[in-house]
């Protein structure tokens, strides 16, 4: 029977009585209560901490194929308007997001400054050729663009660091499927040691129910107060958890950024409201399902 056809059988004058009554089974119950709270948000927690890892991992790596981009070098004879005019015609291709021209004379200035010797070596012009980076929107179609780009007149070089690219590609594919099965994994312990808690504080109240039972309560009454205490659990749990990832997440992040400012940056991309919603919403559906799924075996009996 659905949680939605309890609470339909139920009389709704009764519902007030019904939450007073889970409250005080989780008064009573404190020792229980407390263990089961402190299960779930320790499960919780661990879950929380691995998918902001894997979400932070992703978001890495995102970032790091983000950064490649296509150099294109023109012929040693091409001018600025030749340049100007191959850059229009890689940013209409389908997948460019964006063409910048290089600056020629700033980049003559910085040669010049790395190798101060360059005038007397009999090249006191400018020799560089023009030059440009594009950046695409989508990093798996790099290479095919890179490849049109080749085709065209006027191009002396294309380098899109492809070997890199694919490493690098491969490790971030590498890292989704890691992540996605890790949090798979996790999910249905988590669900499981929450199940086998709720179901510890249901057994220890077995007497309870029994007497409930013999004095006539049907099972939707009894069921729906205890399906109520599961939610609270959950919640309460989910509270505590997302207590802990905070400060964990804090001191983790300002420790990592003593050591390298990259590891600084990375983040999950989850807001901290974001994070609590989710492990709230998350908790009060493990604890309502275990609950509901746990009182039927004393039910039956």
């Amino acid at each position: 029977m659905s949680i939605k056809v309890c609470i339909n059988t139920v009389n709704l004058r009764n519902i007030e009585f019904v939450i007073q009554e889970a409250f005080t089974g989780i008064w009573r119950n404190g020792l229980m209560a407390f263990a089961s709270i402190s299960t779930i948000a320790l499960s919780l927690g661990v879950l929380g901490a691995f998918v902001l890892a894997a979400l932070g991992a992703n978001n890495f790596s995102t970032a790091q194929i983000g950064r490649f981009k296509i150099a294109v070098f023109m012929h040693d004879d091409a001018d600025r308007s030749h340049a100007e005019e191959t850059a229009a015609r890689i940013r209409k291709m389908h997948g460019v997001s964006s063409v910048e021209l290089r600056d020629r004379d700033k980049e003559w200035r910085n040669f010049k400054r790395m190798y101060p010797d360059i005038n007397s070596a009999g090249l006191p012009t400018n020799v560089l050729p023009y030059a440009m980076d594009v950046k695409v929107a989508d990093p798996e179609r790099l290479p095919v663009i890179a490849s049109r780009i080749r085709s065209m007149g006027g191009i002396d070089a294309v380098r899109e660091g492809r070997e890199t690219f694919q490493r690098v590609m491969a490790g971030a594919q590498v890292v989704k499927a890691v992540s996605f099965a890790g949090v798979i994994v996790l999910l249905i312990t988590t669900a499981f040691i929450i199940s086998n808690a709720i179901r510890l504080t249901l057994y220890a109240r077995r007497r309870e129910i029994r007497i409930m039972q013999l004095v006539g309560a049907t099972n939707e009454f009894i069921r729906l107060p205890l399906v109520i205490e599961g939610i609270v659990f959950g919640v309460a749990g989910a509270i505590v958890a997302w207590c802990l990832l905070r400060i964990g997440s804090t001191y983790i992040a300002y420790a990592a950024e003593k050591v390298t400012p990259l590891l600084g940056k990375v983040s999950s991309g989850l807001g901290a409201s974001a994070q609590a919603l989710s492990l709230v919403i998350l908790g009060a559906a493990i604890g309502a399902a275990g609950s509901f799924v746990s009182i039927r075996r004393f039910l039956r009996d």
